[in-house]
């Protein structure tokens, strides 16, 4: 398809949404998204994920071994990653979130720039597909994800973004510079080190690409040796400065974490899934008679490859399906903006209503979806809990939780300057425990996860004991009635008393430190 049949396709796709294009494509409004990403930042929070992972990041550079004396299942990337902020924000003496999300910003910035460099190597665009496909980029990645906001899904994305862009070049074309494949890789093997499942997001469009030319070359450029050698060289990193993750972190991994996935009915019927299939099965109703161009079909495999990841990881949460959701949206702008190499006047017709009616919607849509309510009101993980503890807690208190998931501990505690105390974010290897232990039909099986349990509860105990806490957020009376029953925590309360309630959340503060506070 020549360029002029290009941009003639594009203005065509165009032309079907209006005069809305002429608006979407102003530079003036690409400003105003950045303003509202910037704007729902600071009327927000960071989540709970990433408030975790930033405490994680503070413990190791004051010295505390991962993985033994602060430990999560996730592999050292996750943590890692906050490192510099929190030692920027140190020698600045700033709030590390306020870096965390300066950080993002920049990241972002880089990431679209480069990958824009890297596909003006490829297919040829008018200018005002060119400024429609920025603000898209801009509108995806930094005001859609709300919450899910600097999270290691939102992160990986942007690093893996410059990748895909080089798999949608076609080396026929403008040959790429070497140096910008090596880069590009760098940042897909960046991507790969938070979680390996990503790696697919990378092979499902190159694998596609292989298939539809008939040739295994692509495989073989330098983006994906890098990449490679990167996904390598953090395993070898990871056992040489982080040993305990292997052998303490992983095993929970493959005998609790992973194993423990939610309702497969409710995954379909109560998560982002739904949503993702209408639009997947949207966008092949409206490619029907096509024959996609390289960008277009890059950016659907990558969502296809995302979303596989998504339910292999089986928990259904929305910063799981948040790179397929948005790799799908991508995929629809493409075809929108005429990347496609053939048509047929048969598909035109329901193409463009599929654009009108389901692409522009769900784009429109997306914050939504991603918890647009909750960051720009600012809304609590459990509301009231916040306020219900600072009203007993002294000033920076130390917190601890007897509680299944790390939303009740986090980010409260940063929120009141405190200090969190307990080597994993909370119990949550014993809740999983008690979920999966009705199905294990191994006797071994059962041994391991009740062993779990035990060293889980232990090190509650011990910690709490080590350095007793101000105040313990105890998720509800059935847990705690559960966790005191248990010879491993048997009179860890013992100290405390019941000061206040958010809810069902109970609040208990130690007796000795009653002086001087308001009472419920």
């Amino acid at each position: 398809m020549s360029v002029a049949e290009r941009n003639g396709a594009g203005a065509a796709s165009l032309a079907a949404l209006g005069a809305l294009p002429a608006a979407l494509s102003s530079a003036w409004f690409g400003a105003a998204l950045v303003a509202v990403a910037i704007g729902q930042q600071l009327a927000g929070h960071l989540d709970c994920d990433v408030s975790w992972f930033i405490t994680f990041a503070e413990k190791f550079v004051d010295g505390r071994i991962p993985y033994v004396e602060v430990s999560d299942p996730n592999p050292p990337a996750a943590f890692l990653v906050f490192v510099p902020a929190v030692l920027i924000a140190r020698a600045l003496q700033v709030a590390t979130e306020a870096v965390v999300a300066a950080m993002v910003f920049v990241g972002a910035a880089a990431s679209i720039a480069f990958a824009f460099y890297v596909l003006r190597h490829g297919a040829a665009r008018s200018r005002r597909a060119w400024r429609l496909l920025l603000n898209a980029a801009i509108y995806l990645l930094l005001v859609a994800p709300e919450i899910v906001f600097a999270e290691r899904e939102h992160l990986a994305l942007l690093a893996v973004i410059p990748m895909l862009a080089t798999l949608a070049v076609d080396e026929r074309s403008r040959r790429l510079p070497r140096a910008a494949r090596v880069v590009a890789g760098l940042g897909a093997g960046v991507a790969m080190a938070f979680k390996p499942y990503f790696a697919l997001a990378v092979a499902m469009p190159a694998l596609a690409t292989a298939w539809r030319e008939r040739s295994l070359r692509g495989l073989w450029r330098a983006e994906m040796w890098t990449a490679a050698f990167v996904a390598f060289a953090y395993m070898a990193a990871i056992f040489a400065f982080f040993p305990a993750y292997w052998e303490q972190a992983l095993p929970l991994i493959v005998d609790v974490y992973a194993r423990a996935h939610d309702d497969w009915g409710n995954i379909a019927s109560h998560t982002l899934a739904p949503f993702y299939a209408a639009l997947f099965a949207g966008f092949l109703a409206a490619a029907r008679g096509l024959v996609l161009g390289r960008a277009t079909r890059v950016a659907l495999f990558a969502s296809l490859g995302f979303f596989v990841s998504f339910l292999v990881q089986g928990k259904g949460w929305i910063n799981h399906a948040y790179p397929a959701v948005a790799f799908i949206l991508f995929a629809w702008t493409f075809l929108a903006l005429g990347d496609r190499a053939a048509r047929t006047a048969r598909s035109t017709g329901a193409k463009e209503r599929l654009i009108k009616f389901l692409f522009v919607p769900a784009l429109v849509a997306a914050p939504a979806f991603f918890g647009i309510f909750e960051q720009v009101s600012d809304r609590e993980e459990h509301p009231g809990l916040l306020d219900a503890v600072a009203r007993v807690a002294p000033p920076h208190p130390r917190i601890a939780a007897m509680a299944s998931g790390l939303d009740f501990g986090h980010p409260l505690v940063r929120q009141l300057g405190g200090e969190w105390v307990g080597r994993q974010n909370a119990l949550w290897v014993t809740a999983l425990v008690g979920r999966l232990l009705p199905s294990a039909a191994s006797p071994a099986y059962r041994e391991r996860l009740e062993a779990y349990r035990r060293d889980d509860l232990e090190a509650f105990a011990q910690d709490v004991r080590a350095l007793p806490p101000d105040v313990v957020i105890v998720e509800d009376a059935a847990t705690r009635e559960f966790v005191l029953k248990r010879a491993e925590t048997a009179g860890v309360l013992e100290s405390y008393r019941l000061a206040k309630r958010a809810g069902e959340i109970e609040i208990w503060r130690r007796e000795a430190d009653r002086g001087g506070w308001n009472l419920p």
